[in-house]
């Protein structure tokens, strides 16, 4: 009979299997309702560690970590799992079976609004199994055990009731998504019959969700914004920006707005399509806008996660109707918003000279002292990993202080860029100019289509060029097709325009743009070409007054770095990096070059160490340039290097690896006293080991600073994730403070490195601006060496 009993309820577990949403159900807090005590102490050690991981988790949520949150419980459900394997039904075993029911309720909740295409939904549907399971093991040792007082019996048994209501609403939730509006219905009824009789706490909720089914089951009458503002009296969309970090999930309102929209698709009706997904970004912004500029890097990526299966929805449509001319006004649009949530750009403390009042300063040393603890860098595979995430807890909240003196003094309010839409761009070109912006748009998990949009001062609506997919740019490259395959597409919309501002994603980052020919020319001869991060940084660019030789400036230079000792001896790889005597001339020689009124800072040798570069944070003066000539070095992420080394090169291999899968840490620069670190079993040191990482650089305050110039092979190369940019010393440098980068893509030598550089400040020397100095480099050098390619268009000047 138990058996029996035990695969019906696996049937029914199922049966069950459909939910997107869990509002978080707590079993203490229903033992209080009811005055039951609640769940007995746990015997075992490795489950009373993993649920004290699990109320952390608990807790971090409700502080808006969602994250730390989900990677902690996450490690909880695993050890619970594992402990439930030998799962007899026996009476003690309701305590372990509720308990994972709760985590496992809970991470349904952070599994919300996935992209499905991305495989996120795999994960969701596997964990809604686990739910299903672990509420047929509850009812299964209920069942079994009658005999149980009656008080007690029927304490869990009203529990699991309640949470198998939550379970039914989130199936009906799952069904709106899905767009099975009966089958969503009838779950909805399902639930909302549980809620009257065992959680009247849920029951406004799911008495919402079923106007709202019902209303989404009606013909559409009137116009978009009609029938938008009809569901607005049944679900509001306020929200704010903490609300959302801590529920894991937007309100109920956007999910219902993809599914009006989907509804004009499949009738064909694109025209209102695209007028209800622009109502939705309309909407994402509207209460997003006020928090944008004070964003740390780390909310963004976790807004960025809850907004993911919205703004992934707009590019499915988008790519799907490519050949659709309004699309071309729903992608900017659309482009805009997640630009601002995702891109590049300093952070809130690192725009104003505010950002170094004595109150943030105080609280930026405890920061720093975080980042200086050696359990900050734990990797996974430690024991004490865990100890970490209480760390970046800390670290958050002293960062969320650092913003809140910001802010509450509304000091970025000039510094931010707002838009309405895309319109809101043709006003800052010149009749000469014109705006390319790259998108990537998600094909599959293996590709990515790339479509340019070109905007000038007389659009009537963006130009839009389908350009070649991620996965035919090699082929392209091999064959010498990028005039007739890239260029001429974008061409026909640039008329004589021939200031050309480029905003860049993904691989198309650290493309040549400059070496394409066209007309029997190389672009840069018939072209400026400016590089960009985003259309943010058109806008402050434009804003921003032209740089001039008259202003005071400081120069810090980093040069001549001592790698092994003494500096004599060339290391070889593995064994210490090699001395660049080069380094030290370049730095000495511009030195020499300097003008009145520029003042020169410059640590060589011994003094290039990374202490001296970090004491440059809340320091640099007004207009001043950072010049760090060096190695540098971008590693791939290989999870088997185990010994704690930051840095490894397998044998005759030229191709360095880290088990640190953060790329922020995977990137850098190298500074005196690196050798003791780089590919060897030791530790990695925040302080003393001469391995400066992007992750170090983004933690500084480098305010006013206008140029930073990364004399260094592959300083311009990061890691480059869908949507979100380049990940590498280019953005920590952004977001550190800095206005314009200088950084190659390429591998280069010494003496090129030197005859590049010295030519930029010859120019710049001269009185042209810092752009006009970078192109008339480039020139010249293209017309000393044409065929050395690698000289003049290895460095990129990110503006």
């Amino acid at each position: 009979m138990v058996l029996m009993r035990f695969f019906r309820f696996r049937l029914l577990a199922i049966v069950l299997l459909c939910i997107l949403k869990v509002s978080f159900v707590c079993a203490k807090d229903f033992s209080e309702l009811n005055q039951i005590p609640y769940l007995q102490t746990l015997t075992d050690d490795s489950l009373q560690y993993a649920w004290r991981l699990y109320t952390k988790s608990v807790d971090w949520q409700e502080k808006a970590y969602p994250s730390l949150c989900f990677a902690l419980s996450e490690e909880a459900e695993r050890i619970f799992n594992r402990r439930m394997e030998d799962c007899d039904f026996s009476w003690h075993y309701l305590e372990i079976a509720l308990r994972n029911l709760e985590i496992s309720l809970s991470r349904n909740r952070r599994l919300i609004d996935k992209d499905e295409e991305s495989g996120l939904e795999i994960a969701s549907i596997f964990n809604l199994l686990k739910v299903s399971t672990n509420l047929v093991r509850v009812k299964t040792i209920l069942e079994n055990h009658p005999e149980q007082p009656d008080s007690l019996y029927i304490f869990y048994s009203n529990w699991f009731q309640k949470c198998k209501a939550r379970y039914l609403s989130d199936c009906a939730l799952y069904r709106i998504k899905k767009g099975e509006m009966q089958k969503a219905l009838t779950s909805n009824e399902e639930a909302l019959d549980l809620t009257q009789r065992y959680d009247t706490c849920l029951l406004a909720d799911v008495t919402c969700q079923k106007r709202t089914i019902q209303y989404l089951m009606q013909p559409s009458v009137g116009g978009v914004q009609e029938v938008i503002d009809g569901l607005r009296q049944l679900v509001s969309p306020v929200f704010t920006k903490d609300e959302i970090l801590r529920k894991g999930t937007l309100p109920l309102f956007y999910l219902c707005v993809i599914q009006i929209a989907r509804r004009y698709e499949e009738k064909g009706d694109l025209t209102q399509a695209i007028q209800t997904y622009r109502l939705l970004l309309i909407e994402i912004r509207k209460y997003l806008n006020k928090d944008i500029p004070y964003l740390l890097a780390e909310e963004k990526k976790e807004i960025g996660l809850l907004l993911q299966y919205y703004l992934d929805t707009v590019q499915h449509f988008s790519l799907r109707h490519i050949e659709y001319g309004p699309v071309s006004e729903l992608l900017l649009d659309h482009s805009l918003l997640k630009e601002d949530i995702l891109s590049i750009g300093p952070s809130p403390i690192c725009q104003t000279e505010e950002g170094r009042q004595p109150l943030i300063v105080d609280l930026q040393q405890a920061i720093d002292s975080i980042y200086t603890a050696s359990d900050y860098y734990l990797l996974p595979e430690n024991p004490l990993y865990f100890n970490k995430f209480q760390l970046q807890t800390e670290l958050m909240a002293l960062k969320r202080k650092q913003v809140s003196l910001i802010k509450n003094k509304s000091l970025l309010k000039n510094t931010s860029v707002e838009w309405t839409d895309w319109n809101d761009l043709k006003k800052y070109l010149e009749p000469h100019e014109a705006l390319v912006k790259i998108i990537d748009l998600p094909i599959n998990f293996f590709d990515r289509q790339y479509v340019a949009l070109v905007v000038t001062s007389d659009s009537s609506s963006p130009g839009m060029v389908l350009l070649p997919k991620k996965r035919a740019l090699l082929r392209i490259l091999l064959k010498n097709q990028e005039t007739e395959k890239i260029w001429n597409p974008i061409y026909q919309f640039l008329g004589n325009r021939k200031d050309l501002y480029f905003c860049l994603e993904g691989d198309l980052i650290e493309f040549q743009w400059s070496n394409i020919s066209f007309q029997k020319k190389k672009l840069l001869d018939i072209y400026n070409l400016h590089y960009l991060l985003s259309t943010s940084d058109f806008v402050k660019l434009k804003q921003e007054q032209a740089d001039s030789i008259h202003f005071k400036r400081d120069l810090y230079g980093f040069g001549g770095a001592y790698f092994s000792a003494p500096p004599s001896l060339k290391g070889m790889r593995g064994q210490g990096a090699q001395y660049l005597p080069g380094s030290r001339e370049e730095l000495c020689r511009i030195d020499t070059m300097l003008p009145e009124g520029w003042k020169s800072h410059l640590f060589l040798g011994r003094e290039a160490n990374k202490s001296n570069f970090l004491q440059l944070s809340f320091r640099t003066a007004p207009h001043s340039v950072i010049h760090i000539a060096t190695h540098g070095f971008s590693l791939l992420y290989d999870e088997t290097v185990s010994d704690g080394r930051i840095v490894s090169f397998k044998e005759n291999s030229w191709i360095g690896t880290s088990a640190y899968k953060d790329p922020m840490m995977r990137h850098g620069f190298l500074l005196t006293g690196a050798n003791r670190y780089w590919n060897k079993p030791v530790p990695y040191d925040a302080i003393d080991s001469g391995i400066v990482t992007a992750q170090d650089v983004l933690q500084m305050n480098l305010f006013g600073t206008d140029l930073v110039i990364l004399s260094a092979c592959r300083s311009a190369s990061g890691e480059t994730k869908d949507g979100e940019g380049l990940f590498g010393l280019i953005r920590a440098f952004k977001v550190a403070g800095a206005k314009a980068v200088l950084a190659n893509v390429n591998n280069i030598s010494d003496s090129e490195t030197i005859s590049f550089i010295t030519t930029f400040y010859r120019y710049w020397m001269e009185g042209n601006n810092m752009f006009d100095a970078f192109c008339r480099t480039q020139r010249e050098l293209m017309k000393v060496d044409p065929e050395n390619e690698f000289l003049w268009t290895g460095f990129v000047l990110f503006e």
